[in-house]
């Protein structure tokens, strides 16, 4: 109990700073201009992103040095906290670098590679021997990272969509995390909701700013860790993170393949995201965003059940896709009586 109550003041801190930031980022006027695939008709500022992580990366080291485990890492030995800022650090520059100036696909990659393996790096014990599995558990780690940055980032194109989503995920987290990750667990998603709570109110349901790369990418690395952390807490924590964000996961699965199907590029800007193709056919954001929220509830909802409820990690994974599924066939419905175009 005594670590609560400064635990609490220092994440109302984080909040207020992240608030801080974007309000200078709006004043500042690095302005996103719309395009074929923008949500938006008007140019609005970008930026906020750097609000969210500044204060993030700020207030975590000091959240986790008060909660009394900011460099313990699950079961054995260290969380690399320096590594850890250093790796989000790099990928901020280069985001940032690329929203004022939009870079190629692949600098970007090269830095979202480049961050998530010295992540890695920070989560993975020290092998004494080289094994396979060693290596296969870096790689997919690496993977994971990568593509958590990705989605995130293709989801970010409305207003409140992913900000939203991502304070649900932490704020539940504290509740999910299995016992021997929770203590590195908390400190993370209290700081990231924090960070991510001074942004909306900026965000929905009007949008005074975006994230922009910065932020969505940012976020999605610091989730993509997360759920690394759960996965090594055990105890079912590996179904924790897909779970939550099951809405997000889906939607950009189902748009890359069907895009991949026709033939079309998966790396090119486009407006064909199940959210896109509904908010084109009519529904607004304030209905779509929190459709959003309410699916990352749905799937924390189903992680709970599958850590303390008994169901089985199937059971809760089939309950998540056919929620999902539904939510896309409704979507392909209504684009019958309300055309879209090609999608």
């Amino acid at each position: 109990m005594h670590r609560s109550l400064p635990f609490m003041v220092l994440l109302v801190a984080i909040g207020a700073v992240s608030m801080l930031l974007v309000r200078i980022m709006v004043r500042v006027r690095v302005l996103d201009h719309p395009v074929a695939r923008s949500a938006h008709s008007v140019p609005v500022p970008t930026g906020g992103g750097i609000g969210i992580m500044a204060a993030f990366m700020a207030g975590m080291p000091v959240a986790g040095a008060i909660w009394g485990s900011g460099t313990q890492r699950p079961a054995s030995g260290h969380f690399g906290t320096a590594g850890f800022i250093g790796a989000l650090a790099l990928l901020c520059l280069v985001s940032w670098y690329d929203d004022l100036r939009p870079r190629p696909v692949a600098v970007k990659l090269l830095a979202q590679f480049a961050a998530a393996m010295v992540i890695v790096a920070c989560l993975l014990p020290p092998a004494t021997t080289s094994t396979a599995a060693t290596l296969l558990l870096a790689i997919g780690s690496v993977v994971w990272l990568v593509f958590m940055a990705n989605c995130v980032n293709f989801m970010d194109g409305m207003n409140g969509l992913v900000s939203g989503t991502s304070l649900c995920a932490c704020l539940m987290l504290p509740w999910l995390a299995p016992a021997p990750v929770a203590a590195t667990v908390i400190p993370i998603a209290g700081s990231m909701a924090a960070a991510i709570a001074g942004f909306l109110p900026f965000n929905f349901p009007r949008a005074r700013i975006f994230m922009g790369d910065v932020g969505s990418q940012g976020c999605g690395m610091v989730l993509g860790t997360l759920g690394l952390l759960l996965a090594h807490g055990g105890d079912g924590g590996w179904a924790v993170m897909p779970l939550l964000m099951s809405g997000l996961l889906c939607d950009v699965t189902f748009t890359l393949l069907r895009r991949w199907r026709a033939g079309e590029s998966i790396v090119t800007a486009h407006r064909g995201h199940l959210y896109q193709v509904a908010h084109r056919s009519g529904l607004p954001c304030t209905l779509l965003s929190p459709l959003a929220w309410g699916m990352c509830l749905w799937g924390g909802a189903l992680a709970w059940l599958l850590r303390h409820g008994g169901i089985p990690a199937w059971a809760a994974f089939a309950l998540a896709a056919g929620t999902q599924a539904a939510w896309a066939g409704y979507v392909r419905h209504r684009v019958r009586t309300h055309p879209v175009g090609r999608w």
